[in-house]
């Protein structure tokens, strides 16, 4: 049985080491709440929107949003959003007042790399060991949640590469 775990964990771990930042996923293992990063669709892209991320909560819902660049000098930031409709192909971008509405966290996102914060890679560039989404678990915990202690923490580790 330990066996088998092992080797399921090397295989994660192997397939984690080659994983492009843009099929990177991330989790929070004491809440089980994982992070999807992935390219922005077409209609996604808007202002400077470098990845489309997705927040899964352990209770089933998935809060999205986007991480992106401030016109390239400045740190990588990203929205998360709850109670509105993700905008699709048809549909237009969210108004700022729709947006700030149903926004559940916004902050600067690192990366941590061999105990290094740094910018987030581009998006073919291996994704790093684990991302920080600066006051993310504070932000949520009144947001979304009803209870302390059901909220993520800031950092999120490399646990696989989707497909």
């Amino acid at each position: 049985m330990m066996r088998a775990a092992l080797a399921a964990l090397a295989l994660t771990a192997g397939a984690a080491q080659a994983c492009p930042m843009t099929l990177a996923l991330y989790a929070d293992t004491e809440t089980g709440t994982e992070l999807r990063i992935r390219t922005p669709a077409p209609w996604e892209g808007s202002g400077g929107t470098i990845y489309s991320i997705e927040l899964g909560l352990r209770d089933g819902r998935v809060l999205w949003g986007r991480i992106g660049q401030n016109m390239g000098t400045s740190r990588d930031v990203g929205q998360l959003y709850s109670g509105c409709d993700r905008p699709g192909p048809d549909d237009g971008p969210l108004s700022e007042e729709a947006a700030e509405e149903c926004r559940a966290w916004e902050g600067v996102v690192y990366a941590l790399q061999d105990g290094v914060v740094a910018g987030l890679p581009g998006p073919q560039e291996k994704a790093p060991d684990s991302l920080i989404l600066t006051d993310l678990g504070r932000k949520l915990r009144y947001a979304v949640f009803s209870s302390p202690g059901e909220e993520p923490w800031d950092q999120f580790r490399l646990h696989g590469c989707a497909e």
